[in-house]
């Protein structure tokens, strides 16, 4: 058990290093010189870490492969903003509709057309309504494992900042 919890701690420093990198890299590379750089009391990880990483940690937002970043306090407004973001494109728009009312959880639908199965549904669209009654290691595993890859959804670019501490 011991290594296991090493070898989480030692993905994670890389993951730190690897998204200071790229934050340096992408204020590099932006023409207007905005940073979207970390601030001192946040730490940026990658949405395809570990979701076990996030677990008790409180978001302050979320950065975009584009390099837009949106602030966000909670972890409900991070999946909406998220899979709002995915409902923006065409092709991903209509897998997502798609898929309403054939991802199912154990008792609840996570995808739906309507939201009177939901005990906390958000709103993405007309007629799309996402479950978000989850902590927050579970929300962020329903959102990547069964909706973005089942929409097709390319998130491995997209960054999540949370607190420290």
């Amino acid at each position: 058990m011991q290594l296991r919890e090493e070898l989480l701690l030692l993905r994670d420093l890389l993951q730190q290093a690897d998204n200071k990198i790229g934050s340096l890299l992408q204020t590099l590379e932006r023409p207007d010189g905005q940073s979207t750089a970390a601030s001192a009391y946040e730490t940026i990880y990658s949405l395809n870490t570990a979701e076990e990483i996030f677990k008790g940690k409180r978001p302050t937002g979320v950065i975009f492969e584009d390099g837009t970043r949106e602030d966000l306090p909670t972890w409900k407004k991070v999946f909406e903003a998220i899979l709002k973001h995915c409902n923006q494109n065409p092709q991903t728009h209509q897998a997502l509709m798609d898929l309403r009312g054939k991802l199912l959880g154990r008792n609840r639908v996570l995808l739906g057309s309507e939201k009177g199965q939901m005990r906390s549904p958000i709103k993405i669209d007309r007629a799309l309504y996402a479950e978000s009654h989850y902590d927050t290691q579970t929300l962020l595993k329903i959102l990547t494992g069964r909706i973005l890859t089942a929409a097709g959804y390319d998130y491995s670019r997209i960054r999540i900042a949370v607190q420290n501490g």
